[in-house]
C-alpha cells in the first residue's frame, strides 16, 4: 500500500477530531459568552436598583420638606408613589435580568403616574449628565484661547467670515 494511500485513511478521522475539537471549544466559548452576559445583566439589574432606590429615597425626602412647609396632601402622595417606587426595586432584586420587565411593564400599568414621574427624573438626570460631559472646562488659560466656545463669552471673539 501507497503512503499517499494511507495518508487518506488517515485523513478523514484527523478532520474529524478536528471538527469535534472545534465544535467543543466553539460550546465552551459560547458558555463564556452567555455566563458573561449574565453577569452583565445582573450587574446593570443592580446598578438600576440602585439608581431607582435613591430616586426614591430623593422623593421621600422631597416629601417630608413638602409636608414641613404645609403641603400635606401632596407630601402624601409623593410618598405612596415613591414607597411603590421602593416595592419595584425590592422586586427587580430578587427577579432574573430576563424577568423584570414583565415587572416594569406591570408596574406602569398600574402606576402610570409613578412611571411619569421616574421618566421624567431620569430625563431630567440624564440631561444633567449630557450637559457635564459636553463642555468639559479648561485646563489652561491657552486652551481657554485655542477654544473659545468652552467658555462663552470669556475672552472669545466672534468668527470673522470667510475664515
Amino acid at each position: 500500500m501507497s503512503e499517499s494511500a494511507s495518508r487518506e485513511r488517515k485523513d478523514p478521522s484527523s478532520l474529524e477530531d478536528v471538527g469535534e475539537t472545534i465544535k467543543r471549544e466553539s460550546r465552551e466559548i459560547a458558555g463564556e459568552a452567555k455566563t458573561a452576559a449574565y453577569r452583565m445583566a445582573c450587574d446593570q439589574r443592580d446598578a438600576l436598583a440602585d439608581y431607582v432606590a435613591a430616586l426614591a429615597d430623593a422623593a421621600k425626602r422631597g416629601a417630608d420638606e413638602l409636608e414641613s412647609s404645609g403641603y400635606a396632601g401632596s407630601a402624601a402622595a409623593v410618598k405612596r408613589t415613591a414607597g411603590e417606587v421602593g416595592d419595584l426595586v425590592e422586586r427587580l432584586q430578587r427577579r432574573e435580568p430576563g424577568e423584570f420587565w414583565e415587572d416594569i411593564e406591570d408596574f406602569a400599568r398600574d402606576h402610570p403616574v409613578a412611571m411619569f414621574g421616574a421618566g421624567f427624573a431620569l430625563a431630567f438626570g440624564l440631561t444633567r449628565f449630557m450637559k457635564s460631559a459636553a463642555h468639559p472646562a479648561p485646563q489652561t488659560a491657552r486652551d481657554a484661547q485655542d477654544n473659545p466656545q468652552v467658555n462663552p463669552g470669556v475672552g472669545a471673539t466672534p468668527p470673522v467670515a470667510g475664515q
